[in-house]
């Protein structure tokens, strides 16, 4: 990819990426879509699919920086013509990150770039964090009520509806549900403890057990979706590839760079964008809320601040100033509306201009 656009890899950073594990079995992928329920309380939902598939090949579970999403990759594979041998079903389990954010989150840094993503050290964290996804999605599963109590019962046959937690934060304390919460997921773990072992989360595991054997063994089928030299078309660019490095006059902290996105949707047409920065000191802030205009003080600290004092508190004064001297009776005319509305007509006449 960087030989592609003719810059180094550590120039261009992650602002997308999937993390993927295909689960191999000998039955339909079918009633594991089937079991879905939700993940952190998102919904997961039917994705649109081709007319004359009867039933759901794919659900998705969507968050602001990354979504969740399972589907029947041994279907999907078929209708691009690709069979796999009789008898034999795939899952796909994958985590797509939308941003930057959830990246930089894996180690912890404030930018991941192309040339991290072929390190042992992000590799295992991306492995790490697939399995940490997995375990927080919540399926229908058998219970075991054996040896509980009403109370114990009743929480474990509703505390995995996330409309049960909703109502019952608006009527208890906050560390009242955080307890019953705790008391919850350890009736699911006693429950599961009671119940055969999980035919998916064999699967799972074993799955995740394949991929970590070879570590760093740049293959097709692996965690890390990557594009082939001749697959360049989903990558998006979002600054000039050519422009050299930007260096602010203030601090020297490098201002845009180049931005790419590793986001091998077959189905996404390549867009390209303009990076956001700091209207201040020019700081990328990609990682950032898509409607922020100055750094964040979650990864700046008080700079950030700076940054926003600095644009405010011009605007800010003069109007303090404007309102001082209006108190004092100190100006030269009258500032106040040629034609005064009373209140309740007000709304009626604003609706009408």
């Amino acid at each position: 990819m960087a030989a592609a656009v003719g810059l180094p890899m550590a120039r261009l950073r992650l602002v997308g990426l999937e993390l993927a594990l295909d689960m191999d079995s000998t039955t339909s992928p079918q009633r594991l879509l089937e079991t879905l329920q939700h993940h952190k309380n998102s919904p997961f939902e039917v994705v649109k699919q081709r007319k004359g598939v009867p039933r759901a090949m794919e659900k998705v579970a969507s968050h602001a920086d990354y979504s969740m999403k399972v589907y029947n990759k041994g279907l999907w594979e078929a209708q691009h013509g690709n069979y796999l041998p009789a008898g034999q079903h795939k899952a796909r389990v994958e985590v797509v990150m939308t941003r930057a954010r959830p990246i930089d989150a894996l180690l912890n840094r404030s930018e991941t770039t192309l040339a991290d993503l072929v390190t042992l050290e992000f590799y295992a964290a991306a492995v790490a964090h697939l399995e940490q996804k997995w375990k927080e999605v919540v399926r229908t599963k058998p219970l075991s009520f054996a040896g509980l109590n009403e109370k114990d019962r009743r929480l474990l046959g509703a505390g995995g509806n996330p409309e049960y937690w909703r109502g019952l934060r608006r009527h208890k304390a906050a560390i009242t549900v955080k307890r019953e919460k705790k008391q919850y997921k350890d009736l699911v773990a006693y429950s599961a403890s009671m119940m055969p072992p999980d035919e998916y989360e064999q699967q799972f595991s074993a799955a995740l057990a394949a991929l970590l054997a070879p570590v760093l063994a740049v293959q097709n089928d692996t965690i890390l979706h990557t594009f082939s030299p001749v697959d360049i078309s989903p990558l998006r660019i979002e600054r000039a590839a050519l422009a050299p490095p930007l260096v602010n006059a203030g601090g020297g902290l490098p201002a845009c760079s180049p931005c790419l996105s590793a986001n091998d949707d077959d189905e996404r047409e390549p867009t390209t964008t303009a990076a956001r920065c700091c209207l201040t000191c020019g700081r990328a802030l990609s990682s950032s809320s898509s409607r922020a205009k100055f750094c964040s003080e979650r990864e700046w600290g008080a700079a950030a601040k700076q940054c926003r004092n600095k644009d405010s508190n011009p605007r800010n004064n003069a109007a303090a100033t404007r309102r001082k001297t209006k108190s004092r009776g100190q100006m030269l005319f009258d500032d106040s509306p040629f034609v005064r509305v009373p209140e309740q007509y007000r709304a009626f006449v604003l609706a009408a201009a």
